[in-house]
């Protein structure tokens, strides 16, 4: 028992001294404005804007105006709006002669967001004078130097989130005013100080721009909901490659408009259980990114605090009171600071003390108790998210091919391969892509002196950029008699071949790498 008292404080002390170092590095800055102040000095390249709009009629409106006001050079930008199954006549209110692109979806089926983007980013990755893709909700309203900002921070990162501004705060109910004051505080202390360091911020979906060559290098992108825009943060962080939170890149929204999304607990330590082997790796800034997937709540930390000012008086602790008292006072001076670095009002301090009240009630909603409750008495479907696709597959020992089987799982947006021979299975741990998933399960079969015979594997597969995250398509190069080379032959990773050549294997992240120091 002490021994997990020791552990449990230790974890204290890492949080309280990140706190502290978030609040001395929000103290200056500087750089942020000279980076704003010098925005329009950055040269200007072609952006391209994507709107993904379903039965919005008023806000399209409203958002195409902004978009056309911008101090952005006209030439620089194009926009391209995804009609989404409308049926309010969204489509006619598009002015024709303008750098406007429609792809409207009007199958009589809503595809949805994630889906619709994957549609687009597929249909214009060959034009070559698109620089960056943009994204924002079509409910959102921005200034006219958007796209200036936007600009500006792709100069300096790949990929960049914005600012969520909630507006009209006069009119809000009890609820909505703690998720507008623990938004600010998050907005203008954790999250700005974070960018100060250069750490590591959730790519948001509603509001976020990514350069599209990095897109092309990475073959992913995947912001469906919560917990897959957390996963593709963790991927980008993986390579090297952080999502930056600029807070000058700035969009408005009114508070029924807006609704504050977390990854779920479970999913978050699904995902540190997946990533803890690469804790003992030398990224600091990714190792960083890992663990605040375990961070602690503001009242969770205030209470162990508390807990540990009296132990440590009380009874024989490894920390005397001294020392638990100094890293005490440590963290409320922290807090100090980033209540007056967030610009709190007087009385916006009670709605942020108790937004984690508001915030456990949703997590206690989430627990097998309540989920039972709900499932059984209010009908609320609570399953896991699982998808599972099975294919007969060759394989080889080195002297015969063997017929198999191999089963690729998604459950909750992680993925897992299987392969099956007679009464023998060899599967791969939960990763975040399919790819990588499948790797490690080449990998483990290599050991047994299996190896597999499909598309994936062999040397004369590449894989298709189509913008998404597990990229199952590619084409084959592989000129057998009468085909003629000029026409694509589009194949996926589990097909078979007889005239499969297979390749060494090796990990996605470093194939990236490679790409990276052959350009």
């Amino acid at each position: 028992m002490e021994f997990i008292l020791d552990l449990i404080y230790i974890y204290v002390i890492i949080f309280s001294f990140y706190f502290f170092v978030l609040a001395i590095k929000s103290l200056n800055s500087k750089r942020l404005m000279r980076e704003k102040q010098g925005a329009p000095l950055i040269e200007p390249e072609t952006l391209c804007v994507i709107l993904y709009v379903h039965n919005q009629h008023e806000a399209l409106t409203n958002m195409l105006k902004m978009l056309f006001s911008q101090n952005y050079p006209v030439q620089n930008f194009i926009i391209h709006v995804i009609l989404d199954n409308c049926n309010d006549h969204s489509e006619d209110i598009i002015p024709v002669d303008t750098n406007i692109r429609v792809l409207n979806l009007n199958d009589g089926v809503t595809v949805g967001k994630s889906q619709a983007i994957s549609i687009l980013l597929e249909s214009i990755r060959e034009d070559k004078f698109i620089k960056s893709y943009v994204f924002v909700d079509v409910d959102r309203y921005i200034e006219k130097d958007f796209l200036t900002n936007v600009n500006a921070a792709l100069n300096s990162s790949p990929v960049i989130t914005g600012q969520t501004v909630i507006i009209d705060n006069e009119n809000m109910n009890f609820s909505e005013k703690m998720v507008f004051t623990y938004t600010k505080y998050m907005n203008k202390f954790i999250r700005k100080s974070r960018a100060l360091l250069k750490l590591s911020d959730k790519v948001d979906g509603n509001l976020f721009a990514i350069r599209k060559d990095f897109v092309e290098q990475v073959d992913a992108l995947d912001i469906k909901d919560i917990n897959a825009e957390l996963k593709y943060s963790i991927l980008l962080s993986s390579i090297g490659y952080p999502c930056l939170y600029v807070p000058y890149v700035k969009a408005y929204v009114k508070p029924y408009n807006y609704k504050i999304e977390k990854p779920s607990l479970s999913y978050r330590l699904k995902l540190f259980k997946q990533c803890f082997k690469s804790l003992f790796s030398f990224k600091f800034k990714f190792i960083e990114h890992i663990l605040s997937l375990v961070a602690p709540s503001a009242l969770v930390i205030s209470f162990l605090s508390v807990f540990y000012l009296y132990v440590s008086y009380k009874f024989y602790f490894m920390f005397n009171f001294i020392i638990v008292f100094a890293i005490f006072s440590v963290l409320l001076l922290s807090f100090a600071i980033s209540i007056v670095k967030s610009e709190m009002y007087a009385g916006d301090f009670w709605y942020l003390m108790l937004y984690p009240i508001y915030s456990i009630g949703h997590i206690i909603s989430n627990f097998p108790p309540c989920r039972f409750v709900r499932k059984y008495f209010f009908k609320s479907s609570d399953k896991k998210n699982v998808q599972k696709y099975t294919v007969k597959v060759l394989a080889t020992n080195g002297k015969s091919n063997i017929p198999c089987k191999l089963d690729f799982i998604s459950e909750n947006g992680l993925a897992m391969v299987v392969f099956s021979f007679k009464k023998k299975k060899f599967k791969s741990s939960k990763q975040i892509r399919i790819i990588e998933a499948l790797n490690e399960l080449t990998t483990k079969l290599n050991d047994y002196g299996f190896q597999l015979k499909i598309c994936y594997c062999c040397e004369y597969f590449q894989s298709l950029i189509d913008g998404s995250q597990n990229m199952i398509k590619g084409t084959c190069n592989y000129e057998f008699k009468g085909r003629n080379m000029q026409e694509e032959l589009q194949t996926f990773i589990w097909n078979s071949c007889s005239a499969c050549l297979v390749k060494k294997t090796i990990s996605i992240i470093e194939d990236i790498r490679l790409n990276q120091r052959k350009q």
